[in-house]
């Protein structure tokens, strides 16, 4: 009979303590999660302040919730080094004042799998002090609510990165539509005013400077006076996406950060061609004011690159026209196509690579590339253009710019093609097509990661002396939309093995006669040059194919990539 009162009193807990547990594993609204919790402790020690603070990636812990605190506390952050297994009473270091000054008298903390994810901050009552049974229940609630609170943590993360995906997918279907736009436009000053009408949609502002290395600079709302003295040392100091208060303080730049405050310009974010720094687009400040994220820089960095790749086409292309006198079209187009090649071939860890395109006479549509990428890989690219002259060049050179485009954006292989796929087949006529091939080489791992749309299957000659033919991929670019999805091949380069990318210009050479060369030829060739370095690899094929035309017109162009295992 003695231990009735407690066996009620225990009851009386329990019952709330159910209902409790049901409300909060019921949802992954984290605001009612907290909320809930809140409130069901307020209730019971009778205080009127709470709060509670989660851990962020950084490691910090930010007051992400709060009840009758002000509101200046929601989103302050503390870094809470100690590790109390229970509760503790908010420390008088000054790091702790504002939780002080909101009347937070003790922190609990929130564990899950014995990893603190945050704490519950208690406000205290003068009336009734904090007992021993209010500790045991506040830390059964929090318990309770642990595993809610993660799941509800994890759930808004998620929603986070998929508004971050959105976002991204917006920013990628944008630049396609832009690119379509920019690779018509062949005056330079519809061009300039078309991207300063996209500057001021997509990043929100109306004032740049677009810097070049080498020739006249384009300003829009920013006197030309004022930066073109600058510009030299503007294009030596931006090799990435930067923020004028990050250029480097001292002596050198003194002058350069005083000009840019002076114009208000707030980032900088090159324009390349070729991994070449070859001018840059001065930014001022957004119109809706705060500072260009990371983000915002990227994706100005990719659109500013589209439109500057079509911006130097355009010069390229008037420059060209105004010392030739359109004397020779072809001549012009095959001029503006050599420069969108490879200049010189990079450096890549444990490989030896060479690669070359030789041009017939009449301007046609090869293109490779090596192009630096994300997580250290660089990409393998090699294509071929239906048709010759100037609209195979264009046509070409739009794949180039899109290629450039997608690289920061780090999309898996078979979901760029189908993207490139889609761009040819909506914006060319049902002549025009592309056999395409690109892989993602990981020196660190030595992983070839490849899709092939429709282009001559490379081969992979074996140390061993076995051959291997890379044909993972779908169909050529521009026949149809991409209703099935592109197959991802992956090999791995051992030491010693050769892989050899070509176009048909190489497989379909003719002799005197009017035989074509074929690939079981080139097969053969390649397997008695097995061994060689890359560059000896490609000069004898080089040197084998223009033996075997000899005396024949080269009738397509001649391109050749090898890369060599080291």
């Amino acid at each position: 009979m003695k231990r009735t009162p407690a066996t009620s009193d225990a009851s009386a807990d329990i019952v709330p303590l159910f209902e409790f547990t049901k409300v909060v594993n019921s949802t992954l609204d984290l605001p009612f999660i907290l909320g809930t919790l809140l409130l069901t402790i307020m209730g019971r020690l009778m205080v009127g302040k709470a709060a509670v603070l989660l851990r962020r990636p950084d490691g910090t812990f930010c007051v992400e919730y709060g009840k009758g605190v002000r509101p200046n506390l929601l989103g302050t952050s503390f870094t809470i080094t100690r590790s109390a297994p229970t509760a503790f009473a908010v420390p008088d270091a000054a790091l702790y004042a504002p939780l002080r000054n909101n009347g937070i008298a003790r922190l609990f903390p929130i564990r899950s799998r014995d990893d603190v994810i945050g704490y519950c901050g208690v406000g205290a009552n003068p009336r009734t002090p904090m007992t021993a049974d209010h500790v045991r229940f506040i830390e059964t609630l929090i318990n309770i609510s642990a595993a809610a609170i993660e799941k509800g943590m994890a759930f808004d993360a998620l929603k986070d990165v998929n508004r971050q995906l959105d976002g991204r997918v917006q920013q990628l279907k944008t630049l396609f539509e832009l690119g379509k736009d920019f690779s018509g436009i062949l005056e330079r000053e519809q061009l300039v005013r078309l991207f300063t009408l996209t500057l001021m949609g997509q990043v929100g502002t109306n004032r740049f400077a677009i810097c070049l290395k080498e020739g006249e600079s384009i300003f829009s709302r920013i006197p030309a006076e004022a930066l073109e003295p600058a510009r030299e040392e503007i294009c030596s100091l931006v090799d990435a996406p930067l923020l004028a208060s990050e250029v480097p303080a001292g002596k050198p730049y003194t002058r350069l950060r005083r000009l840019l405050a002076e114009e208000r310009i707030s980032a900088l974010v090159p324009l390349q061609m070729q991994s070449e720094v070859k001018g840059v687009l001065c930014l001022g400040d957004r119109l809706r004011g705060g500072p260009y994220t990371a983000s915002d820089l990227e994706y100005i960095y990719s659109l500013a690159n589209l439109a500057f790749v079509s911006l130097e086409n355009v010069r390229l292309f008037t420059d060209a026209v105004e010392r030739k006198r359109l004397e020779n079209e072809l001549l012009i187009a095959r001029e503006i196509q050599q420069r969108l090649l490879p200049r010189e071939v990079p450096a890549v860890p444990s490989f030896d690579i060479a690669a070359s395109n030789i041009s017939s006479k009449q301007v046609g549509g090869d293109y490779y590339d090596i192009v630096p990428a994300p997580e250290g890989e660089f990409l393998l690219v090699i294509a071929d253009v239906s048709g010759k002259g100037t609209p195979a060049s264009l046509l070409m050179a739009n794949l180039q710019a899109t290629v450039h485009a997608l690289v920061p954006f780090a999309l898996e292989l078979p979901a760029a093609t189908a993207r490139i796929n889609d761009l040819i087949y909506r914006n060319t006529g049902t002549d025009k097509f592309i056999t395409f091939f690109w892989g993602a080489l990981a020196p660190a791992t030595r992983r070839f990661r490849y899709v092939n749309a429709g282009h001559n299957h490379p081969f992979l000659l074996r140390a061993d002396g076995t051959v291997e033919r890379l044909s993972d991929g779908g169909i050529i670019l521009g026949i149809m939309p991409s209703l099935v999805p592109y197959a991802q091949g992956t090999v791995e380069l051992r030491s010693g093995d050769t892989m050899v990318l070509f176009t048909d210009g190489v497989s379909e050479a003719m002799n005197a006669e009017g035989n074509d060369y074929t690939e079981e030829r080139l097969e053969r060739f390649l397997r008695s040059v097995s061994g060689k370095s890359a560059s000896e690899t490609h000069a004898a094929v080089v040197a084998e194919i223009q033996a075997y035309s000899a005396g024949a017109p080269q009738s397509d162009d001649i391109t050749l990539m090898v890369v060599k295992a080291l």
